[in-house]
């Protein structure tokens, strides 16, 4: 063997390895609470830490000596203060998608001492902890996406007055977040689990959500009972990669017939090292998975549907994406009008003119008395319904 070859393979595992042992030691920061009670503001001494939190002081005093090589934490004399960085990974994080990869890393760790059964048996440890791994994982690491998720909503047209339908949705954490990131929809959720949805609807009357959000038991593969259109968009978020590869076509020609407006789905992944690392673990953390869509297999779907406007928006720190299918053949919302700035698109939907159809039996007047030119916008309107 090349002696040259062996020291650049060996330095790229030690790389690895080292990139590793790095993320679990940031994690464990954010599973004790370090992140959260060291200010951003001011600093604080290893001592002042140690007291109010009770741990041992030689070990915060390393935490706190890798942190600062992190660039997490910086010190000023004998104190220490949260950087940029790592205001990142407070609980009231500006990037929560990033916060689910540390937690989903987390868990990552715990389902390798198991790879064996996996392998093996052809379970995950989900089973092997009688579902206790998937109860804590879900509300840990989906929660901090749905932020993420709610705002590729709302950049695809989900505004006031639309009618959302979330199937699979869980604890309801994206339900939440889309309510608060696009204020004036109505929001309903399905989901199979009865436990699950209780602590939804916990939380949603914790928060004084519970009159804006309908949650419902249901079995979210069989669609039947929903007529068609019956919502303006619907969405799915982490139900497909754990739907047995014979029942995907079915279940997203469901949620096409059933909206409007359009479809939402995830995950789609790029082939690159993260997401396929990622897809590999999560086949060992739960028996269910069944694997990611590829780009290339979504738009072959979404070929069969005949869809003809859709795109591909990045999501988790751009490692994967959320397809997005836009389904309406006779009506337009107006956040998708082109040209139009978003306070013009807010003084439309302030006036009940939601859609392009909206828009042709508006009287002129009324618009123009909201500061637009009714012409531009009845043409925009008129092109957009009949391209």
């Amino acid at each position: 063997m090349d002696a040259q070859e062996l020291k650049k393979c060996a330095a790229e595992l030690l790389a690895t390895l080292t990139q590793a042992s790095a993320a679990l030691t940031t994690i464990q920061g954010i599973e004790v609470g370090f992140f959260d009670r060291i200010p951003v503001d001011r600093t604080i001494t290893a001592e002042e830490l140690s007291g109010q939190m009770s741990y041992d002081i030689t070990r915060v005093e390393r935490w706190l000596q890798f942190s600062e090589k992190m660039g997490t934490v910086s010190k000023s004399g004998n104190g220490y203060m949260l950087t940029l960085k790592g205001a990142l990974l407070r609980q009231d994080t500006p990037a929560p998608d990033l916060l689910g990869l540390y937690h989903m890393v987390g868990y990552f760790t715990k389902a390798v001492q198991h790879s064996k059964d996996a392998y093996r048996k052809g379970v995950g440890l989900d089973s092997i902890t009688e579902l206790k791994i998937g109860r804590d994982y879900i509300p840990r690491v989906a929660s901090q996406l749905s932020r993420a998720s709610a705002g590729c909503f709302k950049r695809s047209g989900v505004s006031s007055g639309h009618t959302i339908l979330d199937l699979g949705c869980g604890d309801g954490s994206v339900l939440r977040e889309t309510v608060k990131t696009c204020p004036g929809v109505s929001a309903t959720g399905i989901d199979l689990s009865a436990q699950t949805l209780e602590l939804a609807r916990n939380k949603n009357t914790e928060l004084g959500l519970q009159d804006q959000i309908e949650l419902r038991e249901g079995d979210v593969t069989d669609l039947s009972g929903i007529k068609d259109g019956a919502f303006d968009w619907v969405y799915s978020v982490n139900v497909i990669p754990y739907l047995p590869l014979h029942k995907r076509d079915l279940f997203l020609r469901e949620m096409v017939r059933i909206s409007r407006y359009g479809v939402f789905f995830n995950q789609v992944i790029k082939n690159n090292i993260a997401t396929l690392s990622v897809e590999v673990m999560l086949s060992t953390l739960f028996s269910e998975f069944s694997g990611f869509f590829t780009e290339s297999e979504a738009e072959a779907f979404i070929r069969k549907v005949k869809v003809k406007d859709y795109t591909f928006l990045p999501i988790i720190q751009g490692e994967s994406r959320m397809v997005v299918m836009l389904t309406s053949r006779n009506d337009v919302p107006v956040s998708r009008f082109p040209g139009l700035k978003d306070a013009d698109r807010n003084k439309l939907a302030a006036a009940d003119i939601l859609t392009a159809k909206d828009v042709l039996v508006a009287i002129p007047s009324a618009i123009a008395k909201l500061g637009l030119d009714p012409e531009a916008v009845r043409t925009s309107a008129i092109k957009l319904l009949f391209p």
